[in-house]
């Protein structure tokens, strides 16, 4: 066996061999090297900062001006946080000179049946207990909606724009996110803080969304705990757009119906 072993290591180490891959939690050659995450911090700061900028500035003028709320928060998230969240992962990705292909390095390949197991089983237990997160902040008198969904009207026939508007707003929203959050920086912070990973990239997306308020932080902690954990430990990013995405759009659809938490 101790023959066998020495072998095994012989041929790991010659020039040209391709170690296994690991499709759990682990290092491997789709893990970038370790470096500092000084601008991984900086790139969650930064869009936390432009989100509250668009929640508080930019929102309330286009407000004043005619434009509702939600539309508002539509059309400036799009142009003042996830276009320029994108074209900063995509600068950062390409500054990494990695030799695998972008779908490996961002853990976009095909998940496996196990994986979509995962992904469902997030799914409900991000409802499960973002359900008991709305009983909390009703117990404890917290609006859990974000400022500009506070006052949002039910969708009615001369209003379907906003069913429009938001068929564009939400792929761009969650694709650009998980593209950043998980496909770009997770995999940094995985070379320098292994398995606990996940963690601090749930803590930094907790930040980016503080604008939204205590209450909204509360029914988004589910997401931001099981998003990352399930995604880093499948290494699949396509999981965490499924658990992300299945959660946001019967959120939306509340709203348009009026059927929301107020």
């Amino acid at each position: 066996m101790t023959d066998a072993l020495n072998r095994r290591r012989r041929q790991a180490a010659e020039p040209g061999a391709t170690p296994a891959r690991n499709t759990r939690v682990g290092r491997d050659k789709t893990t970038p090297a370790p470096r500092s995450t000084t601008t991984d911090i900086a790139m969650f700061l930064a869009g936390g900062a432009m989100l509250f900028v668009t929640v508080y500035l930019a929102v309330p003028r286009a407000t004043a001006a005619g434009l509702e709320p939600i539309a508002s928060w539509m059309l400036l998230a799009v142009l003042m946080i996830f276009t320029p969240l994108v074209v900063a992962g995509v600068i950062l990705l390409r500054a990494e000179s990695c030799r695998e292909t972008w779908r490996r390095r961002l853990w976009l390949e095909q998940p496996s049946a196990s994986d979509w197991l995962w992904g469902i089983a997030g799914v409900i237990a991000i409802a499960i207990g973002s359900a008991a997160m709305f009983g909390l902040c009703g117990f404890l008198g917290l609006d859990p909606n974000p400022p500009f969904t506070r006052d949002v009207r039910p969708v009615t026939s001369d209003r379907l724009w906003l069913v429009a508007l938001w068929a564009v707003y939400w792929p761009l929203n969650i694709l650009g996110e998980e593209f950043v959050w998980r496909g770009v920086l997770l995999p940094r912070m995985e070379a320098r803080f292994g398995n606990l990973a996940w963690i601090l990239n749930a803590a930094l997306w907790g930040i980016f969304h503080a604008a939204f308020g205590i209450g909204n932080a509360l029914v988004l902690l589910p997401t931001l705990l099981f998003v990352p954990l399930v995604a880093q430990r499948r290494r699949s990013t396509w999981l965490a757009v499924l658990m992300h995405g299945g959660l946001s759009l019967p959120a939306f659809v509340s709203l348009a119906l009026g059927v929301g938490p107020r």
